[in-house]
């Protein structure tokens, strides 16, 4: 078989999988439509600040290890990892402040302090997740087999105690229930399920895991931004010979072979203009949806996409970036100011399907972290808000600078008194801004919410059913979103790939 793949989309998918791929002695280029790499993982800078757009930590850093040793470098060559401790530090309408923290036992007694008890409420909780991060880690994450038979064997049996953890109809949030009391301690946790896009009312509770993943090794930030990480992928690929053809956007997947009884073939891709390239196999990093809405032209393709459709989308975002000229001593490098009732908020999101009227603020500012990102006693903003995936009657055009004034006013009110006056620079990117620069399906971060077993554990797999040649990574597809899972969706499409061409 011809070694040479064609790779569309330089996010952190795409180029990981071409490092892999790279290393095992394929030819392999990278075709973005954007004139620069990172994909969602995205950088702005002006008036001396620098804002990165995307991913705000790192969690799982042995992930990111393991791919630059699989290259055969140091990844201190390329990056320098920072502890940040809080990890997040949580604001509620009452007044309470809660910090989460990398270190377990900080973290417990923290927890304690609100379950009045003495560790034990968070230390179940704890282990319960434990269990289910060792079952995914063996069935979903880390073994190149996609389908439960491929999965049993001695390593998955010693596992399968934990198979009901997974196998539950329960929600996150009936799960965080029956584990805390206290409703601040539960709003806490509830939050986790907006790391995949979800919302916790309706997410399976496997999504649970996802606290344990941030204090299995800590929260960790790039010095000199996350989006250094972008550009440290780029450089190990091109190292290893990966050609990159940027402002080069993809207008179709060309196919061969289809019939009534077989299954066609990817074997190139038309570059927007007329260019054709072709390769004995193609990756598509870019969104799941995107590809067959817009690259592919099959016999199945309107019923695909239907059945796709019709799958409950994750959230997109609504981001302010700001420059601030005064400092806030309450604030830490990352911190979440809550709405009053959570509940609501997510019943205008993913029911309603319209901006939260009182929506719960993220705000990062990596400048009290790394003083290379803001000048001298002035702070950088990454703000976001959730916001529901794109609807017909949405003209964001129209209601950003009215949803702009909401989230600064719920901060004002929320203790950054007389914030808007303290602006230098801003820049409001909105969910429409996802769809037309990400080519993100209807500006949906994740595609499909984590709201039930399936969407969960059952995404689209890395290797196309429907087309021979074809493979998908990133966080639309298997095993999710969020850095270290699109890096292990990296290795899985490169494994598969590799595995196939055998």
């Amino acid at each position: 078989m011809d070694k040479t793949a064609i790779v569309i989309g330089a996010g952190l998918g795409g180029m990981a999988t071409a490092i892999r791929l790279a290393r095992q002695g394929w030819q392999v280029k990278v075709l973005e439509k954007n004139t620069r790499v990172g994909g969602k993982l995205d950088c702005h800078c002006d008036h001396g600040f620098l804002w990165d757009m995307g991913p705000s930590t790192i969690t799982m850093p042995f992930v990111l290890r393991e791919l630059f040793e699989y290259a055969g470098h140091d990844i201190e060559d390329y990056l320098e990892l920072i502890p940040v401790d809080p990890v997040c530090r949580y604001f509620y309408p009452d007044g309470k402040v809660v910090n989460t923290w990398s270190n377990y036992h900080h973290f417990q007694i923290e927890v304690a302090r609100r379950e009045k008890d003495h560790g034990e409420s968070m230390e179940n909780f704890m282990r319960y997740a434990r269990g289910v991060y060792d079952f995914s880690g063996e069935v979903n994450l880390f073994r190149l087999p996609a389908t439960w038979l491929g999965c049993l064997g001695i390593r998955f049996l010693k596992k399968a105690r934990h198979l009901p953890k997974v196998l539950t109809r329960k929600t996150m949030a009936q799960t965080i229930e029956h584990y805390f009391k206290d409703p601040h301690t539960r709003q806490l946790f509830l939050h986790y399920a907006t790391c995949q896009g979800s919302s916790p009312y309706q997410a399976h509770a496997t999504l649970n895991v996802l606290p344990y993943l941030e204090l299995q090794d800590g929260s960790w930030y790039i010095r000199g931004g996350i989006y250094r990480l972008a550009e440290a992928l780029e450089k190990c690929a091109r190292d290893l010979g990966v050609e990159f053809q940027l402002d080069a956007e993809i207008s179709e997947i060309t196919l061969k072979g289809q019939g009534a009884f077989r299954k066609p073939r990817a074997t190139g891709v038309v570059i927007r203009g007329g260019m054709h390239l072709d390769a004995s196999v193609i990756v598509c990093n870019a969104d799941m949806m995107h590809a067959w809405t817009r690259l592919l032209h099959t016999k199945r393709q309107a019923a695909i996409t239907r059945q796709f459709d019709q799958t409950p989308f994750s959230n997109s975002a609504f981001m302010l970036l700001l420059g601030i000229k005064r400092r806030y001593d309450k604030l830490a490098h990352h911190n979440v100011f809550f709405s009053s009732d959570y509940l609501a908020e997510f019943d205008d999101l993913f029911h309603k399907r319209r901006p939260a009227a009182e929506p719960t603020i993220y705000v990062c500012i990596s400048g009290r972290t790394d003083p290379t990102q803001s000048p001298a006693g002035e702070d950088n903003y990454f703000v976001v808000v959730n916001a529901p995936a794109l609807e017909q009657d949405h003209h964001w055009e129209r209601m950003r600078d009215s949803y702009r004034n909401v989230v600064l006013d719920r901060l004002e009110k929320m203790g950054l008194e007389d914030l808007k006056n303290q602006i230098v620079y801003e820049k409001i990117i909105t969910p429409s801004d996802f769809a037309s620069r990400n080519n993100a399906y209807r500006g949906a971060i994740y595609s499909h919410a984590a709201h039930s077993l399936e969407t969960t554990w059952n995404r689209q797999p890395n290797r196309c059913k429907e087309i021979n040649g074809l493979y998908f990574v990133g966080g639309s597809v298997q095993p999710g979103g969020g850095i270290p899972m699109v890096l292990l969706s990296a290795r899985k499409a490169a494994e598969t790939v590799v595995h196939d061409s055998v």
